[in-house]
């Protein structure tokens, strides 16, 4: 049992898709047309924090938010007030249901901004590098030849200095 626990685990370290990318080498391979780059972020995300130069965004996942009641919402305004106190990012994400749902369109529209840019290979990025890798992870189940960006757009592209904006 051990052996096969042990196993598991050294497969959870195993990708199957092409590897992880520099910022610069997925810069390199998007100049020399081989390969696009495709922003997993969310569409909010890709608007008001800016991204890459050439980036295509095709978020890989949607978040929704439901609001907890207005009561509980009330109650968090209230606590603010009396204690002069702001609520944290975390402390505030309680007062909504959050959920995330899978892109349906994500592989089909992949492989159609693949063939409209004419080539074989996508590299992802997310803000950090979980989110592409797991898209590159159904990507590969596919038979698409993908790749991810490590360090992601905040930590890899920006701190390379690489050309973005559109924030």
């Amino acid at each position: 049992m051990k052996i096969i626990l042990s196993l598991l685990m050294l497969l959870a370290f195993v990708h199957a898709y092409e590897g992880d990318l520099t910022a610069q080498e997925a810069y390199e391979m998007q100049k020399e047309g081989k390969a696009i780059i495709v922003d997993v972020r969310t569409t909010v995300e890709f608007l008001y924090t800016g991204h890459g130069e050439g980036f295509i965004n095709i978020p890989a996942y949607y978040w929704t938010y439901e609001p907890k009641s207005v009561e509980v919402r009330v109650q968090s305004a209230d606590y603010e007030l009396k204690n002069e106190k702001i609520k944290d990012h975390k402390a505030t994400m309680k007062l909504y249901n959050a959920k995330e749902l899978v892109n349906k369109n994500f592989v089909s529209e992949v492989m159609q901004a693949m063939k409209m840019q004419g080539v074989e290979s996508v590299i992802l990025v997310c803000r950090s590098g979980p989110r592409s890798s797991a898209a590159a992870e159904m990507l590969t189940k596919e038979g698409i030849k993908a790749y991810n960006m490590e360090d992601g757009f905040m930590y890899g592209w920006t701190k390379e200095n690489l050309p973005w904006g559109g924030q």
